[in-house]
Formats: C-alpha cells, structure tokens, sequence
C-alpha cells in the first residue's frame, strides 16, 4: 500500500490532489520515502505520516502538511515558503537551512528540531513547542512567537529585537549575545536561562521570572524590570558560566539527551492562543 501510495504521488501533484479528493478519509502512509529534491508545490499532504522520510531539498512551498506526522524527517534545505505546517510533530526533524517563511506552524512540534540557519521570516510560531530547537543564526524576522515554548532552546545570537515574546517559555534557554532590545518580555519564564551579553537595552521584562538567570555582562540600559523576580540572578561582569546555571542533562546510551524540568519550565496545558 505504502508502495503504491508513493507512485501515486511521484505522477504529479495535480494527480495526486485529486486522488486525496476523492478518497479524504484514507490514511497515507509515506514514512521513510525518498523524496530527495522532489518538486511537491501546492500537494495536499494532510495527515500524512512522512516520518523520518528524505525530503533533503524537496520544494514543498504552498503544500498543506497540517497535522502530518514529520518526526525525524530530513528537510535539510527545504522550501517550506508559505507551507501549512498547524499542529504538525516535527520533533527530531532537520530543517538546517530549511525556508519555511511564511509558514503557519501554530502549535506545531518542533521539539529537539535542528533549526540552524533556518529562514523563519513572517512565520507563524503561536503556541509552538519549541523545546531544546537549535534556533542558532535562524531567521526570525516578524516572526511570531506569542505563547511559544523555548524552554532550554539555543537562540544564542539570534535577533529578537522588538519580538513580543510575553508570556513565552524561555526556561533555561540559551540567550547569550542575543539581540533582545526593545523586546516585550513581560511575564516571561526565564528561570535559569543564560543571558550571558544579550542586548537587553529597553527591554520590557516587567513581571518576569528571571530567577537564576545569568545576566552577567548584558547590557540592561533603559530595560523594564519592574515586579520581576530576580532571586538568585547573576548580574555582575562575569566570564565563566557557573556551574549551577548550566542545563542539567542526563543521558542514556543510544537515546536523545532528555532534561529534567523544573514544575515552572513545564508548558500550561489548555491554553488558548
């Protein structure tokens, strides 16, 4: 069946779209396809379980891919421009300099996804579970972000400047030199999370939980700390990262590293967004 399915698909995606038309309730099976480089713009791949299949460079731009299963998929430099990706598991997938710009990846999960160098540009991130995502040099530009979890994240020198990140999940995450000026951070959970040189400068973070936060050597000119918890926090010029603010990992042979979480690094469960 799986077989027959991806023959389906590699007669075209006019073809194909009309064949999920007349059959919408059939479950498509793709896992683990070879689909390096193929051209898939517009496909109706809905629902599908494409888990861990090869879609290294494939041009996906405009496909419906909401709620389809991508765990572990490779979409290393993927075009995923204006792609429904809503609610999609995308946890362990590559996206390394993938484009998913303007894509709407609203409660997706994207949880331990490589997204280095990745353009997010305009994307839509609402409620996102971003947890351990390797963000570093992404894109981020007018992305949304509201709600997101970024717990233990690495977003080190990402820009973030003027990002509405209220309320978000930053616990333990890795901000060190990031741009963060002018960003609205009001309410945010920044328990243990490393700001080692981040561009704080007009920052809101009224209301934030920064306790433990190491914010030696950033630059806080101008910034709202108004109402925020900064028990513990480390605000003196300081080089070396104390051993206590490091994320704590614990590993098992031939598995992904998994954290242990803190009660407030935990997402809220039914929040609406």
């Amino acid at each position: 069946m799986a077989d027959q399915q991806l023959k389906r698909l590699e007669r075209g995606v006019k073809r194909w779209n009309q064949w999920r038309k007349e059959h919408p309730d059939e479950h498509v099976d793709l896992s683990k396809a070879d689909l390096l480089g193929v051209d898939l713009r517009g496909a109706n791949l809905s629902r599908v379980n494409l888990s861990e299949a090869l879609l290294f460079g494939a041009n996906l731009s405009k496909a419906n891919l909401s709620r389809a299963d991508l765990s572990g998929a490779n979409l290393n430099g993927a075009n995923l421009s204006g792609v429904d990706l809503s609610e999609v598991d995308l946890s362990g997938a590559d996206l390394n300099g993938a484009n998913p710009s303007y894509a709407n990846l609203n409660r997706a999960n994207l949880s331990e996804v490589d997204l280095r160098r990745a353009n997010l540009s305009e994307a839509i991130l609402l409620g996102a579970d971003l947890r351990g995502a390797d963000l570093s040099e992404a894109n981020l530009s007018e992305a949304d972000l509201r709600g997101a979890n970024l717990s233990y994240a690495n977003l080190s020198r990402v820009d973030l400047s003027g990002k509405d990140l209220s309320g978000a999940n930053l616990c333990e995450a890795n901000l060190s030199k990031a741009n963060l000026s002018r960003a609205n951070l009001s309410e945010a959970i920044l328990l243990g999370a490393d700001l080692r040189g981040a561009d704080l400068r007009g920052a809101n973070l009224s209301e934030a939980i920064l306790l433990g936060a190491n914010l030696s050597e950033a630059i806080l000119l101008g910034a709202d700390l108004r109402g925020a918890n900064l028990n513990g926090a480390n605000l003196r010029p300081q080089r070396s990262q104390p051993q206590q603010c490091r994320p704590q990992w614990s590993r098992s042979e031939g598995s992904r590293p998994q954290r242990s979480q803190p009660q407030q690094c935990r997402p809220h469960e039914n929040q609406g967004y």
